[in-house]
């Protein structure tokens, strides 16, 4: 945990929180768009479904979810049906505003703009929490956990998927892209495996389940690729690809990829 502090630290909260705000502000109707676009929802999706696939091997409903940096509200769609209630939270006033149309005809999702480490969210209301992408983005992670321990009811899954930090070439092609591409955020943090282990069983969130995901589909999910009659039907090979790596690859190999996935439980 100390060394997850230290990272925080190294950039004013206040500052980077504002600039990201005001990043995804600016850019929420082009970032609505990969969810729009086959090529791109198809790989999101995919990952979402392989990430939440292991508490769904336990429960028949997700229950009252609960997705903190939700962006669009995307999983609000991909996982119709399995849940009852989906709460999207996001501090950037302009993507909960794109995310109340993409999911309008969906009565069972509402949305907040809320800051994750808000005081007056919630309480005890959460079955299963997401965090898609969202955590790297955040200030003081370990306020941002003491928050979810709240919103989270007694024996809550939490399922976080992040962009992980065990591939140096990764790492390089991220910097590089926070340099030519002004709709992405360069103040980022980057965890390994032990930065999560440790953030989340420091806050009492127990029986995690650590896979490797992502080693082809990543870009696809993140880049809308023309024209969608070819890159469509390539990423839904991709996404087919990754699901057969998952779990083919020894494990050393496995982190070669984009991303970490991480299921718990909270305390009951």
């Amino acid at each position: 945990m100390n060394r997850l502090h230290m990272v925080s630290n190294q950039v004013n909260g206040v500052t980077r929180e504002e600039s990201d705000q005001a990043l995804f502000d600016r850019i929420a109707e082009q970032y609505a768009r990969k969810d729009s676009a086959a090529s791109s929802s198809l790989a999101r999706k995919s990952q979402l479904l392989s990430a939440i696939r292991p508490v769904l091997d336990q429960v028949v409903n997700l229950g009252t979810v609960v997705d903190i940096g939700c962006g669009v509200g995307a999983p609000a769609q991909y996982l119709v049906g399995r849940y009852e209630r989906y709460i999207g939270i996001d501090q950037a006033e302009e993507m909960i505003e794109a995310a109340r149309i993409f999911n309008q005809d969906n009565p069972a999702a509402e949305f907040l703009v809320r800051n994750a480490k808000s005081k007056d969210l919630p309480l005890n209301l959460a079955d299963t929490i997401l965090s898609v992408g969202a955590l790297h983005h955040m200030t003081e992670p370990g306020e941002v956990m003491d928050s979810l321990v709240r919103i989270a009811k007694p024996g809550a899954f939490l399922v976080v998927i992040e962009p992980q930090n065990g591939n140096p070439l990764l790492q390089m092609m991220r910097w590089a892209r926070g340099i030519v591409d002004r709709s992405y955020s360069s103040e980022q943090i980057y965890f390994s495996q032990r930065d999560l282990t440790d953030l989340l069983e420091g806050h009492g969130i127990g029986n995690l389940l650590v896979e490797f995901q992502g080693f082809l589909s990543p870009p696809f999910a993140q880049v809308i690729m023309s024209p969608q009659v070819l890159f469509a039907p390539v990423s839904r090979a991709a996404s087919r690809i990754d699901c057969w790596l998952a779990g083919s690859l020894p494990g050393p190999l496995k982190r070669l990829s984009f991303n970490i996935v991480i299921v718990g439980r909270f305390a009951k």
